[in-house]
């Protein structure tokens, strides 16, 4: 350890660095303190409960009819339970939402805005804004209340820095959906940093052993400078991909764009809900999900699911793998397959699909041989391992290691499927650090002491700006011809501030003289555009979109500007200085306006 390390300060101006991890499944908060800060405090009794399968609470919210928050977590969930034990159907009055982050996967046929519908369990519709506003609110109620009793005096909201985690393959929309939904639930929005969920855990993997009673045998800084390893975040709903390298400063820089897919604990869950309807059949699998009075065996079945799916070993020789079944579910295969008893269960599964398969029921326990569980969580492993393979060939074969985090990378079936394809012959290193499900979580709150950790980033997209130059007939297209002014001009030309694939230093800013055209009332509107590929011409072109707008007050048609747009940091920043006045302009990127007109396809 050198001496820079050893005496490693926090850079945050405030008191306390406070994260909270929203996540798919599970939803979590931590915090440390300025003078302390590598001593990283989870949180407590406040989210807990359950069978505790996780050290963090279910994303579940359950609002009263009138929309007001009731509860979060396993509270929502047996409150929720208890509504629908009911006689009265009482429940159907309330609004239960569970595992509804992924809505947020934007891509460029489907973007977030602030009136985007989240669904309930019933099929009730809610701004989505609305729901994640509720759940960041308790957690951060819940968070102050546990933070005020770990200190000896009570912290004013002002001694605190905020940092909310979102997945790196989500786009600009999505983290700006994020930071409005935390201000509207109370976070001051000055005090609020956005970190990226791989980001957060390599920062934590470089860190860690300066947490007291960390015994990991694993350190980024053992390896050399400028070695390159890749963070593999698997989570509830998606798989957050990205390629680092350690500088010679102990700083990051990012080396490939974060890449992914959904391919997180879900895709296990959904895959068996396939494996029981082809046994019992759907009629039976709907029923147990949507009928209230099945919902708290339905909540017991899949928590023991997920105690199931992170501790299976086949290593161990075993043959089978036993899940309890709820009275529940087998009244309901009982009067839909017109069955008396368990014994005669068996007519049903040489019906189904699965015939031949050795599946039983035995004492009340789903007997299923491991040959078939092996198959569902292949299916999933096999797209995450193809995935780094191909992002290996992108980045050459020099990896020296593969670091696995986040709440799925505990399934020992996905360990060593990426084991066994990677970790060969001491060429790559596949490491799973101490407590890998909080690794997001407390590199979030170490990303707040020491936000300058990640000082370059790689571009998912070309970012540009739509212009209207002076026509050329050599190389613009005759349709965009235009008069403006008394000038012919070609509409539409995408002018580019930034490539898909450049690496971009933290606050790296770009900027170029324009002059203003087509601004109304004193206020300029420039749309911001997006392309997957890394010359688009037109802001029209097939593979672009937009991604928002800035705008500026004060300025004039025909003023001369600059316009500059800031990159490298986890959100996109813009500023317009008139040249005349020397005055900079206050804008405002709004990515989520529902009235965004996007640009006709031609």
């Amino acid at each position: 350890m050198t001496d820079s390390e050893e005496n490693r300060k926090s850079k945050c101006q405030r008191l306390f660095v406070a994260a909270i991890d929203f996540g798919t499944t599970y939803s979590g908060y931590a915090f440390s303190s300025k003078d302390n800060w590598a001593k990283v405090i989870t949180n407590h009794v406040n989210l807990s409960g359950g069978n505790q399968i996780s050290q963090k609470a279910p994303t579940a919210l359950l609002l009263n009819p009138d929309k007001t928050f009731k509860a979060f977590g396993y509270e929502a969930e047996q409150q929720y339970a208890n509504l629908a034990s009911d006689d009265s159907n009482n429940c159907k009055k309330f609004y239960f939402f569970q595992k509804f982050k992924l809505i947020l996967k934007t891509d460029f046929e489907h973007r977030v805005h602030r009136k985007t519908a989240c669904l309930d369990i019933n099929g009730k519709s809610l701004d989505a804004i609305t729901v994640f506003t509720h759940c960041i609110e308790y957690i951060k109620k819940q968070l102050l209340t546990d933070l005020n009793d770990s200190v000896a005096f009570t912290p004013k909201l002002a001694d605190i820095e905020f940092v909310l985690t979102v997945p790196a393959i989500w786009d600009d929309t999505a983290k700006m959906f994020m930071r409005e939904a935390a201000v509207k639930a109370g976070i001051p929005d000055d005090q609020l940093l956005i970190a990226l969920e791989p980001e957060a855990a390599s920062i934590y993997c470089q860190l860690m052993y300066l947490e007291p009673q960390n015994e990991s045998s694993f350190r980024v800084t053992e390896l050399n400078t400028e070695a390159k390893y890749m963070v593999v975040d698997l989570g509830g709903g998606t798989a957050d991909i990205t390629v680092h390298q350690l500088k010679r400063n102990g700083t990051i820089a990012e080396l490939a764009p974060a890449s992914g897919g959904l391919w997180g604990g879900l895709c296990i869950d959904q895959a068996f809900k396939d494996l029981l309807q082809d046994i019992f059949g759907e009629e039976t699998m709907i029923k147990f999900h949507s009928d209230e009075e099945y919902t708290d065996d339905a909540f017991d079945f899949w928590q023991g699911f997920e105690i199931r799916k992170r501790s299976l070993d086949f290593d161990n020789g075993t043959n089978n793998i036993h899940l309890r079944i709820p009275m529940g579910f087998m009244d309901i295969v009982k009067k839909i397959h017109k069955i008396k008893n368990e014994k005669e269960v068996i007519k049903i599964l040489e019906k189904s699909k699965l015939k031949g398969n050795d599946i039983k029921i035995v004492n009340g326990k789903l007997h299923i041989p491991t040959v078939i569980i092996e198959k569902i969580f292949r299916e999933t492993s096999e797209k995450i391992v193809n995935h780094i393979k191909n992002l290996l060939k992108e980045v050459g074969e020099s990896l020296k290691v593969i670091l696995l985090v986040g709440g799925f990378s505990d399934c020992s079936l996905i360990q060593n499927h990426i084991r066994q394809t990677f970790d060969i012959k001491g060429k790559t290193r596949v490491v799973i650090p101490n407590q890998c499900e909080l690794a997001v979580l407390k590199g979030a709150v170490y990303f707040g002491h020491h936000p300058d950790m990640i000082t370059e980033r790689v571009s998912r997209y070309t970012y540009g700006i739509q212009i209207w130059p002076k026509f050329d007939a050599s190389q613009h297209k005759s349709d965009k011809l235009v008069s403006l002014n008394f000038e012919e001009r070609c509409r539409d030309v995408f002018f580019k501030f930034v490539t898909k694939g450049e690496r971009v230093s933290v606050g790296f800013e770009r900027s170029y003289p324009l002059r203003a055209l087509g601004c109304t009332g004193g206020t300029l509107e420039c749309g911001i555009f997006i392309s997957r590929t890394e010359n688009p011409q037109y802001i029209d072109d097939d593979d672009c979109e937009m991604l928002g707008i800035v705008k500026a007050e004060g300025v004039e048609d025909g003023t001369e500007i600059v316009e500059s747009l800031i990159f490298g940091k986890t959100e996109i920043q813009a500023k317009v200085w008139h040249c005349r006045t020397k005055k900079q302009y206050s804008t405002v990127i709004d990515l989520l306006s529902e009235k965004t007109k996007y640009p006709k396809k031609n």
